[in-house]
Parts: structure tokens; C-alpha cells; sequence
């Protein structure tokens, strides 16, 4: 993932010791040898902080004062939250590592993507205006003041709290914290019909399109259409965000959406369509986390263990930082939605709209196999204790 000019993206690396230096920058080099590379602090577009070195505390200081603006991973042994930061706990998983890192990127490369085309625009409207006086030379003075208001732009261009908080709420509900006296179970304001909105309309559209690999297009009451190209993988979406989000929470019919097969190619929608095209899967992933905002699919079962097939590719998803974690967690080790909220310590909200979101892309795997406390011990292994190395052998082999 490089930038427009080629250029690779810097990292900073702090509060490394003498041993993990070397190995994160391994690391680095292993996995995005031409796209990242290790810069100063100055220069740095990402910056990874080990906390837990003697000036730990200090460097977090100094990042949060003078780039507060730029994404930071901090390493620690203590489980903790930084607004603001991503926290990585040790020992560190490599592929939980991996993911966050692709997630900073991804979001930088989107940031400055967003500043090229403001620069290029303002540069176009520039251009064809008259010129009204002499053009002055560019001095030190005029570049330095080039450059800064360059750097304006890209502080403007960051999404500030409130829309981040915003987005949250958007997609994982307000504070969804359980009461300990009232059971999920029975409690409806956790859950919501899936079967009878955006969500399953959209699926199943995606479905047949690719079963019949031909393009379908969904059209909406007011003549709104998002058109789904399936050999592609991409749609064609006229309804933007900001319109789409309330339909997600509506309860729709097959009058209010209607979905059309098209007798034209995906090369002659595309040609003649002035919308960009954009992932199906990335699209149903936002519709599902507008349509869940923190809550569960209706029949779904919170003590039932749970892991994912795979990684959702949360580099081109609409994400939360703490979806890495969840993600990490059910990719290791089949779990319940209960265990995970006491062992990652999050609100439910950000892992029952992630579990919505999965389960709406086929991702969650259930286990019905429960675990066993730890403070109840097997009989078979009870008695196995009590006899020899040799008897436990044989017992072994009668019994497979």
C-alpha cells in the first residue's frame, strides 16, 4: 500500500529494548518490505510505543501532545484503555499484530487520499480563474506557508471525537452494559429481526445474483438502486451513507424493494454508471452493522460457544478497533458471547454488532460443545490418577 508519489509509509518505532527492536523491524520487513519502512519520530506517519520501558509513560505523553492527529499502537503487559490509542496486550499475537497495523494503513492511505483530491480540486478551481495581478515568486517564506496550510488540511481531514463517536453509535448502539438481574434471554432490546429488513433483503440478492451470475439491481420506492455486479464482487451503489443508514432500521417488504435481474454485462452497467464501484461484501458488512447498532439477530443464544471461519477483512470494512480484538480472540479459541465481554472487559454492543455483522457474512461457526469448569475434574481422569504409567497405557489403547 503505497502513497500516490511511491513513496514508502514510515514508522516509528519507541520504547523498544535492544532485543525487540530488531525484531519488530524484521517483522516490519517481512511482511511490507516496499511499503513500510522505519523513519524517526518526526517523519513517521504510524508510531508503535512500548509502554512498559522506563521512559514508557513519558513518550505516551509526548505523542498524545505534539501527533495527537496520528494513529498510535502501544505495546503493554497490563490490560488497559486509551482513548484514542490502539492497545495491544502482551505477548503479542503476530496475526492480531498484522491486522492492526493493516488497519492504521489503510486508514492513513484514506486520509491522504482525502487530502490529495481537496488539494487537487482547490488546484482545478484555481486554475480557471483570471488571474487577477502579477504572479509573485515563491519565496521561503511563501513555501513554508504552503506547506502548513497543507498540514491544516490534513488536521481538518481527521475525523474529530464526535464523529468517531457518532460512528460508534451508529453501528454499536449506545452503552449497552447487561443488568445482572434481567437475563439477555428476555430482555428484547438486544436483539432485532433480521428477516424482515435491508439486511436479508440484500443477502439474498447477493445470493441468487451470484447463483445466477448475472447482475441484479435493487430499486427502492423513490427509484433509488444499488446494483450488484456478482462476477465482480462489487455494486454499484446511488444511495449514499448518510441515506442508507436509516433504511437499515426500517421494516421493509417486497413492494418497497424490488429486486430486478438486468439483461445488460457488468462492463456496460459500469461504463454507464458514474458511481464508483464498491466490494458487495464490504457493503453488506456496513448494512449489517447499521441494521444491528449493537444488538443480536432474534434466536440467537449467548452461552452457545462461538469462533469465526476467518478473519473478516477488516482493511476495506467499516471497523472498530475493538473488532480486533474480538476477532483475535474467537480466531483462537471457540468462546460465548458472555465470556467475551468478562474476558476482553468491552461493552456487549461492540460484540454482539460484530457477531451481527459475521453472521450476516457466514463467518460465525458454532461449537456446541461446552467447556468444562476448571473446578470440576473429569471421573475417568480422577481414576486414571490412581494407577500406574503402565495401566494408563493400556486403558488408553482398549479404549480407542
Amino acid at each position: 500500500m503505497l502513497f500516490a508519489n511511491h513513496e514508502p509509509m514510515g514508522i516509528a518505532l519507541l520504547g523498544l529494548n535492544g532485543k525487540d527492536q530488531p525484531m519488530m523491524e524484521m517483522f516490519l520487513k517481512r511482511h511490507w518490505s516496499t511499503q513500510c519502512i522505519v523513519v524517526p519520530d518526526h517523519l513517521a506517519k504510524l508510531c508503535i510505543l512500548d509502554l512498559d520501558g522506563i521512559e514508557g509513560n513519558r513518550l505516551l505523553q509526548r505523542q498524545q501532545s505534539e501527533y495527537n492527529q496520528r494513529p498510535l499502537i502501544v505495546l503493554s503487559v497490563h490490560d488497559m484503555s486509551i482513548v484514542g490509542v490502539r492497545v495491544l496486550r502482551k505477548p503479542l499475537r503476530t496475526e492480531l499484530l498484522k491486522e492492526t497495523i493493516d488497519v492504521c494503513r489503510s486508514e492513513i492511505l484514506q486520509d491522504r487520499i482525502r487530502i490529495e483530491k481537496a488539494q487537487s480540486e482547490s488546484e482545478r478551481i484555481i486554475r480557471v480563474l483570471p488571474s487577477t495581478g502579477p504572479v509573485k515568486q515563491r519565496g521561503i517564506a511563501s513555501e513554508w506557508q504552503f506547506q502548513s496550510s497543507g498540514e491544516n488540511k490534513r488536521r481538518l481531514s481527521v475525523p474529530s471525537a464526535a464523529s468517531q463517536a457518532r460512528i460508534i453509535e451508529s453501528t454499536c448502539g449506545k452503552s449497552n452494559k447487561k443488568e445482572e438481574k434481567q437475563p439477555l434471554i428476555t430482555n428484547k432490546s438486544y436483539f432485532y429481526n433480521h428477516e424482515s429488513n435491508l439486511q436479508l433483503i440484500l443477502k439474498s440478492a447477493i445470493e441468487t445474483s451470484r447463483s445466477n451470475r448475472k447482475p441484479a439491481h435493487l430499486v427502492f420506492q423513490d427509484g433509488k438502486s444499488i446494483t450488484i455486479l456478482p462476477n465482480a464482487n462489487q455494486c454499484l451503489n446511488a444511495i449514499s451513507d448518510s441515506k442508507l443508514k436509516p433504511r437499515c432500521l426500517l421494516k421493509l417488504s417486497a413492494e418497497q424493494v424490488k429486486v430486478v435481474s438486468s439483461d445488460y454485462s457488468e462492463s456496460q452497467l459500469m461504463m454507464s454508471c458514474d458511481d464508483n464501484p464498491q466490494p458487495l461484501d464490504a457493503l453488506l458488512w456496513k448494512v449489517s452493522l447499521w441494521s444491528s447498532r449493537g444488538r443480536l439477530p432474534i434466536g440467537t443464544v449467548e452461552d452457545v460457544n462461538i469462533g469465526i471461519r476467518k478473519w473478516p477483512n477488516l482493511t476495506r470494512m467499516l471497523a472498530i478497533p475493538e473488532f480486533i480484538r474480538i476477532a483475535a480472540l474467537w480466531s483462537k479459541n471457540p468462546i460465548s458471547l458472555t465470556k467475551t465481554a468478562e474476558l476482553l472487559r468491552i461493552e456487549t454492543g461492540y460484540i454482539y454488532a460484530f457477531f451481527s455483522a459475521c453472521h450476516a457474512m457466514d463467518l460465525i461457526q458454532f461449537h456446541s460443545s461446552y467447556k468444562q469448569n476448571s473446578n470440576q475434574k473429569d471421573p475417568i481422569s480422577k481414576k486414571l490418577a490412581k494407577t500406574g504409567f503402565l495401566r494408563r497405557i493400556l486403558t488408553r489403547l482398549q479404549s480407542m
